[in-house]
């Protein structure tokens, strides 16, 4: 599998896109039960992967309904401290991106990391969040939803049918990264995009309800 995105963003490292699924939106009270990535190496290369985590408390109903992972699908899975060095191998000396990271993903990773000792700092890394792009390009249509799926009709004209499992919103996400890249050409630069990962009300506009605002810096506003 290969994507594109080096043609029009150079890596000078590899970048990893992912997407957590949690028994919840609070890091450091909820715990992550799912993390799926697309590792993408400056040829274009993606390595690909599912990891499935115990997060040693039962399944919150409302959680299960949204991501379908039932304590049963997770009763055999490693909790994260057996994963943890498998983890920060993965996420070593890489770029990252997704679809709303700074505003979720990469706060709740760092609070999963915090458990096991480590500090995951991502101040150090580049970040291409798909969502930061998507609510500065395209303007607000009324109340319509502003949401992974919505992106992904309006840039590839599909629906997204695998909607939140870790997998299918990863695969999403990079080929919506692929269209705003292509349709955007002043975006192919690193330093425009974390500009716009440090202007607040941008970062206010792209986070979901409930969730703590975070800047590139990984820290708190």
């Amino acid at each position: 599998m290969k994507t594109h995105i080096p043609e029009m963003l150079p890596l000078e490292r590899p970048l990893v896109i992912f997407d957590l699924e949690t028994t919840g939106l609070t890091p450091g009270e909820d715990r992550m039960v799912e993390i799926a990535y697309e590792k993408i190496f400056p040829s274009g290369e993606i390595h690909a992967s599912v990891v499935r985590v115990n997060p040693g408390i039962p399944m919150p109903e409302d959680a299960k309904r949204i991501h379908g992972i039932s304590d049963e699908d997770v009763a055999g899975a490693p909790s994260f401290a057996k994963l943890a060095y498998e983890l920060w191998s993965a996420f070593e000396g890489v770029d990252v991106g997704g679809f709303n990271v700074l505003g979720f993903d990469l706060p709740f990773l760092r609070g999963e990391f915090s458990t096991v000792g480590k500090t995951f700092d991502f101040s150090t890394r580049r970040v291409l969040d798909a969502k930061i792009l998507y609510h500065k390009m395209e303007p607000r249509d009324g109340f319509s939803p502003r949401n992974l799926s919505a992106a992904y009709k309006l840039y590839c004209g599909k629906r997204h049918e695998t909607a939140h499992t870790g997998a299918g919103d990863v695969r999403v996400t990079v080929e919506i990264l692929e269209k705003i890249l292509e349709k955007y050409p002043e975006l192919r630069n690193w330093d425009t995009l974390m500009e716009l990962n440090g202007q607040k009300k941008l970062l206010e506009s792209a986070r979901p309800e409930h969730t703590p605002l975070v800047g590139p810096s990984g820290t708190l506003f």
